[in-house]
């Protein structure tokens, strides 16, 4: 108790330039993935054999995926695919993509699911960030309020696009610079 026991069990090589992770909820099934190789590692772990951890299958999925997240009850995983702009759903189970969600957002990057907390995965929701901001509407391109950050959200019961959530840019951050590049002032 209180002492820090964490310690590295086992490396395992996996795909090139590993980014994400996710465990499944039994703490049995680790994926990772792989950005460069366009798989996602999918890794058994034992805790209580002398073989720890080994990977037993690749999955293929879109150009560079980056993030994954598992829902709540381990039924499915997504993967975002950054220069696919889409998500990829795997079944865990059959260790394959049962579906390609396409067009959600500019390079999608980060990924989360919620957790109602019931025994249902067909009742959350998917959140997918999208790397770069994007152009507000009627604001001129280096303004500092010129871009805002979008949010995709899936349906996990459809697999499908609900829509987005817009992050407005901050509207005064306390800056205050003694030039101004769009007015021409030094």
């Amino acid at each position: 108790v209180g002492a820090d026991r964490n310690r590295r069990l086992r490396e395992v090589l996996v795909g090139k330039e590993p980014n994400g992770v996710a465990l499944n909820p039994q703490g049995t099934r680790l994926y990772v993935a792989n950005t460069v190789s366009g798989t996602v590692s999918v890794i058994n772990v034992n805790r209580n054999s002398a073989n720890v951890a080994r990977v037993v299958t690749e999955i293929k999925v879109g150009t560079e995926p980056y993030g994954l997240a598992m829902t709540p009850n381990g039924s499915k995983l997504y993967v975002s695919n950054r220069r696919s702009d889409s998500v990829s759903v795997i079944d865990p189970n059959s260790g394959r993509v049962i579906k390609t969600i396409r067009d959600v957002g500019f390079s999608p990057t980060g990924i989360a699911i919620s957790n109602d907390g019931d025994g249902d995965d067909d009742d959350e929701i998917v959140y997918v960030t999208q790397f770069f901001a994007l152009p507000r509407p009627g604001r001129l391109d280096g303004e500092d309020d010129a871009k805002q950050g979008v949010v995709t959200t899936i349906r996990t019961v459809s697999d499908e696009i609900d829509g987005a959530v817009v992050l407005p840019p901050i509207g005064d951050t306390g800056f205050r610079a003694a030039g101004d590049s769009i007015a021409r002032v030094a």
